[in-house]
């Protein structure tokens, strides 16, 4: 780095001396468990968002901090890349609206405009963004420069210092680290991620014996993922969450009343056309599938642990109702809707024997990345299903889920709708339910562990869950989008097409633009297909540009009309409003 340089970026540094009035205490979303705390910072241009990272043991280094919060959360969209030189952080974009956008995170191009992502000509480096880290050290990571930031009293001051990069600077506890994009290096005061879980506890009930079940907070955040100590270990539907600080119980035996509780979410939970088989959020439990004369136990092969045949849920179920309000005061729910704490038991990691997460738990040999508690699991399957498979396989069919029981607003009747039309709620109440047992009536005892948003996913991953089974789609050769189908054609194509892998068609169509006319108003596309398409195809989109220099945004076309061709082809219309394109091209949203 020039002198001109660091004295600028020195000098910027100490002028940023400002008030941050954020501690740890305003963090809504944290990911991972542990005693040891950090905190992630984003700062867009003077919009900055924070989360939080927990761990124990070894301290985790930096770059590792970022992809772990990248990965958890659906909303942070990362871009990174390995070299000689290191860990490159290239780009971090979030999705203010929580609607699955098309990025394109070289060029800083997205498909809705809210979407918070900058990329700009900084001073020291014209072709990337750059990225510092604060409280106890910041860096730029092109240059691997490292600049002292302390936050003293709600004050931060810094100075200058090298160092070295993401990937090889271990994080302290009670550290503050800033990623910032084209913008000065401020240390700008952020707000708080927003989490898809429950964030605080409004209200609960409950004559759990013991402390173990009876803190209410234990419901808020990510799900279980790993119990310390004897008969603990990783989560998963042979082995379901227990122990102190994992649970809220709903049993109320020297009570009358239902237990209950009562949780907020720190936002609109709303009813998306674009969530997964339209569940929009999860609840999860306790519950567990019943092994086949045995219990599994940590360092267990999963593949050697079988599940009974036949209903084999846990014979302790303990149904719970689930309600949601808009307001806290009136209720609403539906006949349709499963009880909460039945299937699916949660899964907390991947079954992945080939590359087994180390960081876990020392010799682990078959758990690997953690599993998406924001996406859901197929509603028609059940315990039944698995019935005979070994908990690997059960493992591999979630599909990368953490499971829980989901629920579908739209089932809602009488729900009212926001300005957009859709059906939402900000607070859900799960209560045990009345249960006659041997003549005695009481109240069912269900354990509750978390509350999630379901995050919407792209259209070609919703044909994928609306295509096939549980026993197919985690299958890597059904679901990559370039894999050949039964029927000779990619699934991206297939999903296009609006075929079944399966079906057979007459002609094979290249997939192509027969003809473009551009208009003042909106564009005119014509592309061929082997059948009749009566809707935009789930995962078809227009990808324009106004140079072939910049990034490609991503627009919904319109179909307009499939005519038949007489040759077993389709001739589809579509139209495309008029933007800043002056290049177009198809493309699939995966």
């Amino acid at each position: 780095m020039n002198s001109t340089v660091a004295a600028w970026l020195a000098a910027t540094l100490v002028a940023s001396n400002s008030a941050w009035g954020f501690t740890f205490d305003d963090i809504h979303y944290w990911v991972g468990e542990g005693t040891n705390r950090c905190a992630l910072v984003v700062d867009w241009g003077g919009t900055a968002k924070a989360w939080g990272y927990r761990w124990n043991g070894a301290a985790p280094t930096l770059a590792t901090v970022i992809k772990e919060v990248a990965e958890e959360d659906p909303r942070l969209h990362l871009k990174y890349s390995n070299s000689t030189y290191g860990f490159y952080l290239n780009n971090l974009a979030y999705d203010v609206n929580d609607v699955c956008p098309v990025l394109d995170m070289s060029s800083g191009t997205s498909s809705d405009d809210a979407v918070l992502q900058k990329i700009e000509y900084s001073v020291y480096n014209p072709d990337s963004p750059y990225a510092v880290y604060g409280e106890e050290y910041a860096f730029d990571y092109y240059y691997w420069n490292l600049l002292r930031v302390t936050v003293t009293e709600g004050y931060s001051t810094s100075q200058y210092e090298p160092t070295s990069g993401a990937d090889s600077t271990r994080t302290l506890p009670n550290g503050w680290y800033v990623a910032a994009f084209g913008c000065a290096l401020d240390l700008v005061q952020p707000h708080a991620a927003e989490s898809p879980y429950g964030y605080k506890v409004i209200s609960s009930s409950t004559a759990a014996k013991g402390p173990t079940y009876t803190e209410p907070s234990n419901v808020l955040g990510h799900p279980s993922l790993y119990m310390q100590g004897e008969y603990g270990g990783v989560v998963n539907p042979a082995n379901p969450a227990w122990g102190t600080g994992r649970l809220f119980s709903l049993r109320n035996d020297d009570d009358p009343a239902p237990g209950y509780i009562v949780i907020a979410f720190d936002h609109d939970v709303v009813d998306d056309p674009n969530n997964p088989w339209g569940i929009d959020f999860i609840v999860f439990g306790n519950d567990l599938c019943l092994g086949d004369g045995s219990y599994y136990t940590e360092g267990d092969d999963p593949a050697r642990f079988l599940f009974v045949e036949g209903e084999n849920c846990d014979g302790d179920c303990q149904p719970a109702i689930v309600e949601v309000s808009q307001d806290g005061e009136v209720w609403f729910s539906s006949e349709s809707w499963k009880y909460a704490d039945s299937f699916a038991p949660t899964l907390a990691y991947t079954y992945n024997p080939s590359s087994p997460n180390t960081a876990i738990y020392s010799g682990n040999e078959y758990w690997g990345r953690p599993t998406k508690a924001t996406y859901p699991i197929d509603p028609s399957v059940g315990f039944s299903d698995c019935g005979g498979l070994s908990l690997a396989q059960v493992c591999q069919r979630y599909n990368g889920s953490a499971g829980g029981t989901g629920y579908d607003l739209s089932q809602i009747v009488d729900l009212p709708v926001n300005a957009q039309g859709r059906k939402w709620f900000r607070y859900v109440r799960i209560k045990n339910r009345e249960v006659n047992v041997e003549g005695d009536t009481g109240y069912s005892g269900p354990a509750i562990d978390a509350v999630a948003d379901v995050a919407p996913v792209s259209g070609y991953r919703n044909w994928i869950c609306s295509t096939f089974t549980w026993d197919e789609a985690w299958q890597t050769n059904l679901t990559a989008a370039t894999v050949i189908a039964q029927n000779g054609l990619p699934n991206g194509l297939n999903c296009v097409y609006g075929l079944a892998p399966t079906e057979d068609v007459a002609v094979n169509v290249p997939f192509k633009v027969e003809s473009f006319t551009p208009s003042e108003m909106e564009h005119v596309i014509k592309m061929l297909s082997p059948k009749r398409m009566t809707a935009t195809p789930k995962g078809l989109v227009v990808k324009e540009t106004a140079s072939l220099n910049d990034g490609w945004k991503a627009v919904v076309p319109t179909l307009e009309s499939s005519e038949s061709q007489g040759d077993g082809t389709w001739l589809n219309t579509f139209k495309v409003p008029k933007g800043e394109g002056a290049f177009f091209k198809l493309a699939l949203d995966e």
